[in-house]
């Protein structure tokens, strides 16, 4: 392998983990408002265990691949975390299910 094959490959790591924070992030803050939607019948809950720990997972998944995007990923990992925490909080204080 080239080096310049070995650096577009590590550019699309980064980017692959840079995607991966934000989601995590995106998913953190729907874990904390505790979402609950009717759409068209169809009901969509935003149970925190179930999303705060994809978020979490997905966190720590992009810290471990590092790269550029290292602090992006840290953050994620703490804002997932708290927002984890902040549903679960919500969720036992509104006596809403936690699965």
């Amino acid at each position: 392998m080239s080096t310049s094959e070995v650096s577009a490959n590590r550019d699309r790591v980064d980017t692959l983990s840079g995607l991966m924070s934000a989601t995590a992030i995106f998913l953190a803050f729907l874990c904390a408002t505790d979402l609950h939607l009717t759409i068209a019948g169809t009901d969509v809950q935003m149970r925190p265990v179930r999303v705060g720990i994809a978020a979490v997972v997905l966190a720590l998944i992009a810290a471990g691949i590092g790269g550029r995007h290292r602090k992006l990923a840290a953050a994620a990992t703490a804002i997932a975390g708290a927002g984890w925490l902040l549903g679960m909080v919500i969720a036992v204080i509104t006596e809403r299910p936690l699965f």
